[in-house]
């Protein structure tokens, strides 16, 4: 008796896990916040220009239910470099104009953006990004568009 007891207990826990875990839909969920500070230019670059102001949003992929981190943030972001910062930067580097490039942003508002000509620069991305891949990078004379996917 005491045996059967032990293996309905074991066969309902089973069953129940069983149930429990076929039960949740385990998709991924994109999170998305916003920010204005300084933690970007801080943490993945050097010798940023000096800029008047930035804002960017953190994309996160995480799972619904069962997440074990850590998870590798991606960041997308506008930042408008000084007058003189901006000169100083189309005077030191090569820049390439970039036919139609391609915003994406989920909270950030894309009329903050400059006007173009967009350009590129691979070299200064060599120079300044530090510890992450350069998804877009984009200047037009005064504001840069950065997306970058930390590894």
């Amino acid at each position: 008796m005491r045996k059967l007891r032990k293996r309905i207990c074991l066969f309902a826990a089973f069953a129940l896990l069983l149930c429990s875990l076929s039960a949740c839909d385990n998709k991924p969920v994109k999170n998305v916040k916003t920010y204005e500070n300084d933690y970007v230019i801080e943490h993945y670059t050097q010798d940023f220009p000096e800029y008047e102001k930035m804002e960017y949003e953190q994309i996160v992929w995480t799972a619904k239910y069962f997440d074990i981190g850590p998870h590798e943030p991606r960041y997308r972001g506008v930042i408008t470099l000084t007058e003189e910062s901006a000169a100083a930067l189309l005077e030191k580097y090569e820049w390439q104009e970039v036919s139609d490039p391609s915003f994406e942003f989920d909270l950030l508002d894309a009329d903050q953006l400059g006007d173009g000509p967009w350009q590129r620069c691979q070299q200064f991305e060599k120079d300044v990004i530090k510890f992450v891949n350069v998804r877009q990078l984009y200047f037009d004379g005064r504001v840069i568009v950065f997306d970058l996917q930390v590894t």
